[in-house]
């Protein structure tokens, strides 16, 4: 890493807030010496100016630092450019460094110089400090932010030198194996360039042929939503297995009291096994073989270290009291949180078999050794019952730029935060409730009646969308004709028509094959996605409603898509329980068999008047071509 790009990172940690004297504050350092050798990171305005206009800013921390510089330099003036003033340094040779609680080396290399001291080094200091920016407060702000969730940060397992390595482990670390690739990836690259040639992997052994680690070893490049959310695009390969944005857990259970969630990077999310083989997978199928009622999430993203991402996803998160997250930052210098240290979990001596894929990136055998840990850790410490952590109190916004202590926002004098939250709580229990439902509507039932009667009761503003996809025995324009009538008597209700990108041959063409569909996985979630990122913010809508589906799979799969999609764009979703007549569910389908057979004693149990009149003055003697009653 060079000195540009540490530059880059403390200038980034100073404009989140968060400031060199700062940390020296938390660090419990009263006497830090910034000692460098290279005046053109000074003069350039570089690492050394920036640590040291950080300092004249800061006001509050009252701790005097001492500069030197290992060349026969006493001052720069730098107040030409600004209103900083002379940076004096103090000459190194005359310096007596045990007087210093901490010795920062900027721009030195160790083998530079020998200092009996404690020494914190260049990348070593951007690195901590970044850290402490974008990852520990972050965290400790979410744990008051939710008192009752129970998380660990975690690092990964890496191959180290060891004398006990096996000859693989010796040869993944010196490049010598598999054509001198170090990294996994690359292999990918020598299948691709030579197809009918059998390729040596690391996966060999675990009888995986090239095409299997092909397919594993792809990079998937995540999304960015408006919000700033990073979700990995769709994969449905039934090895990959990317659905919502995030890769699938198998074995997860329909009922469940709590979630765990792992959130990542590439090891996290699984890179190179099997969706059903991660450790995300591996512990669930572990908690549902000992009856323990959680459901594992996989949030892991294919990124490494890209904190401000996680911490996106992290606050993204529809969690709720009891939960448990595993967070996964590299870098283990947490601040009042549980860590677990996995670095050295592989180190030998162990019974685990080959786990290495290469320097950093672990198979499936690591990954279900993983799992067993996790899953013994919990059980061991009580996690599963109601065990709480005594989390420290996070610190407050940090002071910026010397303003008074009397007005900054974080002061309790100016303003308690709690009471400001629970205010914005009591505010957002105020907002117009803005509500739609997506309907077909094929044709208009009391059943459709019902739920939007129910839904415009929860709601200042209702919106309706039907369908306008030409794919139903009903016409577009008949069936948007016989909702508006049938609700023109509600006032907060308004019916418009879905366009081309709710439920459309473009976003869901699996709605209009559903009859064909019943026993397939459908993926909706681009239609949902589209109305959360595109439609509803145009129109203010935060709650969406639709009805229970008791028999229809696709219906069913597209309302807990909604489920889990909705929440992530603050939006609410409502699943209404449907109306029953005689004991049935009154549905288009039923209303459909009925008028095949012109039974319409039978449909006017189950249609509003303006339905019955339409499809009396239509179908008495004739039904509507090919009428099918397979379709909702």
């Amino acid at each position: 890493m060079d000195d540009e790009e540490l530059f880059i990172k403390l200038n980034t940690c100073f404009t989140a807030g968060y400031t060199v004297p700062q940390f020296c504050k938390d660090l419990g350092i009263k006497k830090p010496l910034f000692v460098t050798d290279n005046i053109d990171s000074i003069i350039k305005g570089q690492i050394f100016w920036e640590i040291y206009s950080q300092f004249c800013f800061d006001k509050f921390t009252k701790i005097k630092p001492c500069f030197s510089l290992t060349k026969n330099v006493l001052a720069i003036d730098l107040s030409v450019n600004c209103s900083i003033g002379p940076l004096i340094f103090s000459p190194f040779s005359s310096l007596n460094l045990k007087d210093y609680d901490k010795i920062f080396l900027l721009t030195l290399k160790k083998q530079d110089i020998s200092i009996n001291a404690d020494i914190a080094y260049l990348d070593e200091f951007a690195c901590t400090f970044f850290i402490r920016t974008y990852v520990e407060i972050p965290l400790l702000h979410f744990i008051q932010a939710h008192p009752k969730i129970k998380m660990f940060v975690m690092n990964y397992p890496v191959l180290s030198q060891n004398p006990e390595n096996t000859e693989m482990e010796k040869q993944l670390l010196n490049g010598e194996i598999f054509g001198g690739f170090k990294l996994i990836h690359d292999i990918r690259k020598k299948i691709a360039e030579s197809p009918n040639k059998k390729i040596k992997t690391p996966y060999d052994f675990l009888g995986y042929d090239n095409k299997t680690v092909y397919k594993l070893l792809e990079i998937v490049g995540a999304k960015t939503l408006p919000n700033g959310t990073t979700i990995l695009p769709d994969n449905f390969d039934e090895l990959i297995n990317i659905r919502n944005g995030k890769r699938a857990t198998a074995y997860q259970p329909k009922n469940y009291k709590n979630k765990i969630y792992f959130l990542g990077n590439c090891i996290y999310y699984g890179f190179g096994v099997p969706f059903d083989k991660t450790v995300e997978s591996c512990l669930q199928k572990l908690l549902v073989e000992n009856n323990f009622p959680y459901r594992v999430e996989n949030e892991s993203q294919f990124f490494n270290d890209r904190y401000q991402d996680l911490f996106y996803n992290l606050n993204n998160l529809p969690v709720q009291d009891g939960d448990i997250i595993f967070v996964c930052v590299h870098t283990l210098r947490t601040y009042g949180v549980p860590h677990l240290d996995l670095s050295d979990f592989f180190r030998r001596p162990h019974n685990y078999g080959e786990v290495f894929a290469d320097q950093y990136h672990i198979n499936e055998l690591g990954h279900s050794a993983l799992a067993k840990f996790f899953f013994r850790f919990l059980v061991k410490n009580n996690f599963f019952k109601d065990r709480e952590f005594n989390y420290l109190a996070p610190p407050p916004p940090p002071r910026r730029y010397g303003i008074p202590q009397e007005n900054f926002y974080g002061n309790s004098n100016f303003i308690d935060n709690k009471d400001l939250q629970n205010y914005k709580e009591n505010l957002r229990k105020k907002r117009l409730k803005i509500g739609a439902i997506v309907m077909n509507c094929n044709p208009f039932t009391l059943g459709h009646k019902f739920l939007i009667e129910y839904a415009a009761a929860k709601v200042t503003k209702l919106y309706i969308f039907v369908v306008e996809e030409d794919k139903s025995e009903f016409k577009f324009a008949d069936r948007l004709r016989l909702v508006e009538s049938g609700v023109e008597e509600i006032p907060n209700v308004e019916v418009i028509p879905s366009g081309k990108f709710i439920i459309s041959q473009k976003t869901f063409s699996g709605y209009f094959n559903k009859e064909n569909l019943q026993d397939v996985a459908v993926d909706s979630s681009e239609d949902v996605e589209i109305f959360a990122r595109e439609i509803a913010p145009t129109l203010g809508i935060n709650i969406r409603f639709a009805g229970a589906e008791p028999e229809d799979t696709v219906t069913r799969q597209y309302n807990e898509n909604m489920k889990n999609i909705l929440p992530r764009y603050d939006i609410d979703f409502c699943e209404i329980p449907r109306r029953e007549i005689d004991g049935e569910v009154i549905s288009a389908k039923s209303v459909r068999a009925a008028l095949k057979i012109r039974d319409f004693e039978k449909i006017a149990k189950l249609v509003p008047i303006t339905t019955l009149e339409f499809l009396r003055n239509n179908y008495a003697h004739s039904t509507p071509p090919h009428l099918s009653v397979d379709d909702n």
